[in-house]
């Protein structure tokens, strides 16, 4: 892993909408984040990977498994590599847009008074 790589550590109770996100947010300020899941976790991990690179955000760098014997016991990794697009600014800096125009809407229907 080089100095411009993040590391975002997958877990099974992660899903993939907060796993895009938090992607997102390691990507806005380097080039490449490692995705590690267990074996539980894999699925989601695969699932954000895939719907990242489908929206254009990102690109598939590299994709392995690790094994390491801790304790007589195997620990498996699974590791997904993606680098940002060309697009990713763009692309991000609209979402976030969206993002708080949604949540600015959100806050005036919960502050508005209710006629009873």
């Amino acid at each position: 892993m080089s100095q411009d790589t993040k590391e975002l550590r997958v877990g099974f109770r992660d899903n993939s909408k907060r796993i895009m996100y938090m992607a997102k947010e390691l990507l806005n300020n380097s080039n490449t984040v490692d995705l590690v899941a267990g074996t539980g976790s894999a699925t989601n991990a695969s699932r954000a990977a895939e719907a990242l690179k489908r929206l254009n955000y990102v690109t598939y760098s590299n994709i392995k498994t690790e094994t390491v014997v801790v304790e007589n016991s195997r620990k498996i990794r699974f590791v997904i590599t993606l680098t940002k697009t060309s697009d990713f600014k763009r692309l991000y800096d609209e979402n976030e847009a969206n993002r708080l125009k949604k949540q600015e809407e959100r806050k005036a229907l919960e502050n508005k008074p209710t006629n009873n």
